[in-house]
């Protein structure tokens, strides 16, 4: 008998209060647009991009603003002065190296000079060593742990003697960076950390299996979990681009940041990553992005 009193009652509020939905347009205030210097170059034998933008607002969906117009150099400490051009009027300042040669060399200093209506920010860089790439390996595994039957791959290569070497590890499937937040591999010396202890040696595994691919999640994955990372006729590109101990701690930041969403409750709040870049002295809406100069080793196989 009380449950059917409670199931009347709920009945007659239900029918006196019809469920309804109000829209309530809110009327928030859209920030400061930011400055965005995104300079990550390197020696590769190739165009190297600078990009410049202004950041949208958090609901606006639409591509980042370009900035134009800007004066883009890049001074080495032993004089040499490159000038990052935007042909075509999109915000990427590109330099292309000729026939022959590459950006810069190791152990040079580095000063950008971006000069944008009528104001000059700087960044400086060192391009640190970097070793090269001793080989890269692939074994066909069993399914194991929730992972998929198939080939998994391992790249192996010796940190220098002398702690203070960091690294940006990249991987590439047939061309394809891996390029997700959980693909971000990077290293301190041979481990994953300043307090690692872990220098002169073969990087730790975790390091050197990071160049498998993540697999994708969701109802619309199409490269899932059921997937193994390659399979014979794929290509594994792998690359090493040494940092500074500046820019290995703005990638460490970037990934929380990236991530945030993975953590739940226990998230850090959202915030600006630090930057590298100086912007003009009083100015009140400081610069944003980074600028890291690069050597780079590389290494390919193909799976067969």
């Amino acid at each position: 008998m009380k449950f059917q009193n409670i199931f009347f009652v709920l009945l007659f509020v239900s029918v006196l209060f019809p469920a309804c939905q109000d829209v309530i347009d809110l009327d928030l205030e859209e920030g400061k647009s930011q400055f965005v210097i995104d300079a990550w170059i390197n020696n590769k034998p190739e165009a190297q991009v600078i990009k410049l933008r202004y950041t949208s607002t958090y609901f606006n969906s639409t591509p980042s603003p370009k900035a134009t117009g800007a004066e883009v150099v890049v001074t080495s400490s032993t004089g040499e002065t490159y000038t990052f051009t935007d042909e075509n009027n999109d915000g990427d300042y590109t330099w292309t190296p000729a026939t022959g040669e590459s950006f810069g060399g190791i152990g040079e200093d580095y000063l950008l000079s971006v000069v944008l209506e009528g104001k000059e920010y700087t960044a400086v860089s060192t391009m640190n060593r970097v070793m090269p790439i001793d080989t890269i390996t692939y074994e066909d595994r069993e399914e194991e742990q929730g992972d998929p039957a198939g080939i998994y791959a391992e790249f192996f290569a010796t940190d220098f003697v002398g702690t203070g070497d960091s690294y940006w590890i990249k991987a590439f499937k047939n061309d394809q960076y891996l390029n997700k937040p959980s693909e971000l591999n990077t290293a301190y010396d041979a481990g994953f950390t300043p307090g690692g202890n872990i220098d002169g040696l073969v990087f730790i595994t975790p390091i050197r299996t990071g160049i498998n691919r993540v697999p994708d999640s969701g109802d619309d994955a199409v490269d899932d979990s059921d997937q193994p990372p390659y399979k014979v006729g794929d290509k594994i590109t792998v690359e090493i681009h040494s940092l500074t101990d500046e820019a290995f701690f703005f990638l460490e930041q970037a990934l929380i940041q990236m991530t945030l969403g993975d953590q739940t409750i226990f998230a850090s709040p959202v915030v600006n990553v630090p930057t590298n870049i100086i912007s003009p002295s009083g100015e009140d809406n400081e610069a944003v992005g980074f600028f890291c100069v690069s050597a780079v080793s590389r290494k390919e196989r193909m799976v067969e």
